[in-house]
């Protein structure tokens, strides 16, 4: 069951990420590590304040920065949304060849414990480091029409593996989508729910885990019974 650890515990977990950004505009920073800044501070009020307050100010006022800064890294909102979405997944193809992804998904999903570290390190790792922010705009492609656009690419270059994983468990495409879009949406919530400072690490890998592998039997099993005329 999610335990949810109160307010000031999310307050608490808010201010830690920023505080932990903060310490890179202490310093003389590079282009480059400037920008990463901005993302891990745009990514952190879509996780904590919401999409809606996303804003180029919002942004400038925790980097402790101008606006002009700001605009000239992004000059439109779709551009904020497209580098939060990038830096996660760039992250996760970094830290985890293609091959280990969907060996760390299939056996994860399959029940294997052996591989609930190699799920964990594949995700949370990552949610560490960026936060959650790229899960969520995942999950909303109709929030922009550039970034709407972009969200085929974005599954078409980072998601293949899951998609080859259900594909493999007898699901034809339009269910291996379906149930690729809601698996995304579980991980999302729980890692928001972590990252958020409302479930521990260990908590939240165990309940997307539990959670996927009910919907994917369960989907598995309509979808062969529709298959038999059941």
């Amino acid at each position: 069951m999610l335990v949810y650890r109160g307010r000031n515990v999310v307050q608490a977990a808010h201010q830690e990420r920023l505080n932990a950004i903060e310490s890179l505009s202490q310093r003389a920073a590079s282009r480059e590590e400037r920008r990463e800044q901005l993302i891990k501070v745009a990514a952190c009020i879509v996780e904590f304040e919401g999409i809606d307050a996303l804003k180029h100010v919002r942004i400038a006022e925790l980097a402790g920065c101008g606006r002009p800064l700001v605009y000239s890294y992004f000059p439109q909102k779709s551009d904020i949304y497209l580098a939060i979405s990038e830096s996660f997944y760039q992250r996760l193809e970094q830290q985890f060849s293609c091959e280990d992804q969907y060996l760390a998904v299939q056996g994860a999903l399959s029940g294997d414990g052996t591989m609930s570290s190699n799920m964990e390190a594949l995700i949370w790792d990552v949610i560490d480091e960026y936060g959650c922010a790229g899960l969520i705009l995942r999950c909303v492609p109709e929030i922009n029409e550039d970034f709407r656009a972009y969200h085929d690419e974005l599954k078409s270059r980072y998601e293949y593996r899951w998609l080859r994983y259900f594909l493999e468990l007898g699901l034809n495409d339009l269910a291996a989508k379906l149930l690729l879009d809601n698996c995304t949406a579980i991980t999302k919530n729980f890692a928001l729910a972590y990252v958020r400072g409302e479930l521990s690490r260990s908590d939240s890998l165990q309940h997307v885990l539990g959670s996927m592998g009910s919907l994917i039997k369960h989907t598995i099993k309509h979808h062969s019974e529709q298959g038999r005329g059941l």
